[in-house]
């Protein structure tokens, strides 16, 4: 009988020690994941990124993201790649990112100390304003014909919401200027500089240049932009140049 109790206290032990084998690696595992689980999520954010990559200089001439931790910010950019994340311009992404802090001793001088890496695509959105995005003829100055009688024929307004940009022709003199601000259905431009060329007609290049710097809204629909003041009254209406 003692021979039978010995040897069934053996089989215990060793089912034990085999569970105890088997189970600590995992148990071990399981430690590792929830810890760097725990890690990553103390360095995630929600940052937005815009539809296109800009200019920017960095340790030389480079495309930047543009990106902001939340809608009402402004852009800002971002002078390094997002490991994982496959871009496609004309789309506003809500990207997870986790932004781990490299050892210094080892990064080349031109490294950044932050690594950003996805970890979820949370919104991919077609960008609405990409569509202003685009060379426009004007048709009519508060409601007016347009119609210059100077060589350089109507106003021109090239609008580029990448650079936040506006440059074209007011029928007579080259200009160019800032986008002040940009939403949906608003917009409205910083100052704007020119050539100081006189011409024969000096009627339209006037009254377009007062026009232009009232502007505080626009409709877009289809080929025609009209933008408007901040009365919400009619200053121009463009034509989209094919």
């Amino acid at each position: 009988m003692n021979g039978i109790h010995k040897w069934l206290r053996n089989l215990l032990n060793y089912n034990l020690l085999k569970t105890v084998c088997i189970s600590m690696p995992v148990f071990i595992t399981l430690i590792i994941v929830s810890f760097m689980s725990c890690e990553s999520n103390g360095n995630e954010q929600t940052l937005w990124v815009n539809s296109a990559k800009v200019d920017c200089v960095g340790v030389g001439p480079m495309q930047c993201f543009q990106i902001r931790s939340n809608e009402n910010e402004p852009w800002t950019n971002l002078y390094q790649d997002i490991l994982g994340f496959d871009f496609e311009p004309g789309y506003i992404y809500q990207l997870k990112v986790a932004i781990d802090t490299l050892a210094t001793a080892t990064l080349p001088a031109d490294k950044s100390s932050l690594e950003y890496r996805l970890v979820d695509v949370l919104s991919k959105q077609a960008d609405p304003l990409l569509s202003l995005n685009d060379i426009w003829v004007a048709t009519k100055i508060i409601k007016a014909e347009a119609k210059s009688m100077n060589s350089e024929g109507n106003p021109v307004l090239e609008i580029n919401t990448r650079s936040m940009s506006i440059l074209g022709s007011d029928g007579c003199n080259n200009y160019r200027g800032k986008i002040e601000t940009l939403s949906i259905n608003k917009i409205s431009f910083g100052p704007i500089m020119g050539t100081k060329k006189a011409c024969r007609d000096m009627d339209i290049p006037n009254k377009y240049s007062a026009a232009l710097s009232k502007v505080k809204s626009y409709k877009k629909e289809r080929l025609e932009l009209i933008l408007y003041d901040e009365t919400n009254k009619e200053l121009l209406s463009f034509k989209k140049i094919d």
